[in-house]
């Protein structure tokens, strides 16, 4: 099988790094893509297992070289995806998993577009907004999320597939079935190899 890339964008709050992680449990011919950022590691992260953590100076070198796939700044911090983290996956013909946004998304599938490309999306904005609640966060962060999530939901006739959480195991269910489907599609194959009967 041609290793590809899958993109899953989500609301912030829609659950998809639940769901990601549960299939990455399941599922050995798939990896997270480990994201670079040069913010300051959070108490128990590590260095090459949660992120890449990095000056700004080598995040900028990466820029200036070409060697990021997509990247933004939020605040005084970089997030990115190094190319070569992607690169190295699918030789080894393992499918990468990249959790971005939708402005993420429109990058990588321009320089991969074999990617398949999810869309988690929310029961409701009400049971969103009850998520977000939960974590915590300010009523003004809370209000900026939901526009951004009624924005982002605008995009969702560019990507593959729809995939509603409101019920998780489910839809961890519905996310695995994607990935089997895609994987056993005729073009992901060496032909030639499948024809064992001549």
């Amino acid at each position: 099988m041609k290793a590809f890339p899958i993109i899953v964008s989500s609301p912030s709050g829609a659950g998809k790094t639940t769901i990601v992680d549960a299939v990455l449990k399941q599922n050995k011919t798939v990896s997270r893509v480990i994201t670079a950022t040069t913010r300051a590691p959070r108490k128990g992260e590590k260095d090459g297992k949660d992120y890449h953590f990095w000056t700004i100076k080598q995040f900028e070198q990466a820029i200036k070289k070409n060697q990021m796939l997509e990247w933004a700044q939020v605040h005084t911090s970089y997030y990115g995806i190094p190319k070569k983290s992607v690169d190295s996956l699918l030789k080894k013909g393992i499918c990468p998993i990249l959790v971005i946004d939708v402005q993420g998304s429109r990058t990588v599938k321009k320089q991969y577009p074999e990617a398949v490309m999810i869309f988690i999306i929310p029961p409701s904005l009400r049971e969103l907004k009850k998520r977000i609640l939960g974590r915590n966060d300010n009523t003004q962060d809370i209000e900026i999320r939901l526009e951004t999530a009624k924005k982002e939901m605008q995009e969702l006739d560019r990507y593959d597939y729809a995939l509603l959480n409101d019920d998780l195991k489910k839809a961890i269910t519905d996310m695995s079935g994607i990935i089997s489907a895609e994987q056993c599609r005729i073009d992901r194959h060496d032909l030639k190899r499948l024809k064992i009967l001549k």
